[in-house]
């Protein structure tokens, strides 16, 4: 199998897998708690953002506005998250206000028409900001021993996995301009490594949504 083939199969996965992640949250959806339903909430809107996409960019060949709202959902559903979460209620609402804001100012100023000069920073930003959401409730976790081996075992998990995928992000969108112009074929496979990322990510929150709908009585 070469290399675009592979691309082929792996793009085409990543709305397959989201249809089948938000097919469960709605089947389960009674069941969910909070956050669970947010995730559920997090894997529709992608959805809808994947296939306007592969939309957009077969109509009028460009996509890259997508970028920043991808960045909006990304950065209110886990500020969301983390606010029931965590006792820092004020600062993740300071850090989410400020990362939207930057992301609407250069959501307006950046040239989103011409890929060459397409850079946004805010696509970095965001990730970043929600890894810092993860600290914050890592820190608070490893501080209360008890309430994380009783009642948080599986939002450790979570929040580890959040944690690993969102520094992935910002380590791959902070060179995103570079890479665009400088090797198109290194681009290539490190868009691809991406989307195999996201793809695990959707298959960890369908399963987290599936084990949280499982286990909880109507």
């Amino acid at each position: 199998m070469d290399f675009k083939t592979f691309s082929e199969i792996i793009t085409n996965a990543s709305p397959l897998v989201l249809f089948i992640g938000t097919s469960i949250g709605l089947y389960y959806y009674k069941r969910l708690d909070k956050i669970a339903k947010l995730l559920f909430y997090f894997l529709i809107g992608s959805l809808l953002i994947d296939l306007s996409s592969r939309l957009l960019g077969a109509i009028i060949n460009n996509n890259l506005f997508l970028f920043f709202v991808l960045t909006w959902l990304e950065l209110f559903v886990f500020m969301k998250v983390y606010y029931y979460l965590t006792g820092k209620k004020k600062l993740l609402i300071g850090i989410t206000a400020f990362g939207i804001l930057y992301t609407l100012i250069e959501s307006i100023y950046i040239n989103t028409v011409e890929v060459n000069v397409f850079q946004p920073y805010a696509k970095a930003l965001g990730p970043l900001f929600i890894v810092i959401m993860a600290l914050i409730f890592f820190f608070e976790l490893i501080r209360d021993e008890e309430n994380l081996y009783k009642n948080e075992g599986d939002y450790f998990i979570l929040n580890s996995t959040i944690l690993c995928f969102f520094s992935l992000q910002f380590l791959i969108f902070l060179p995103l301009n570079f890479l665009v112009n400088q090797a198109v074929y290194l681009a290539g496979y490190i868009f691809i490594g991406n989307v195999v990322f996201l793809i695990l990510f959707y298959v960890y929150l369908t399963y987290f949504i599936w084990k949280r709908g499982r286990n909880r009585k109507q």
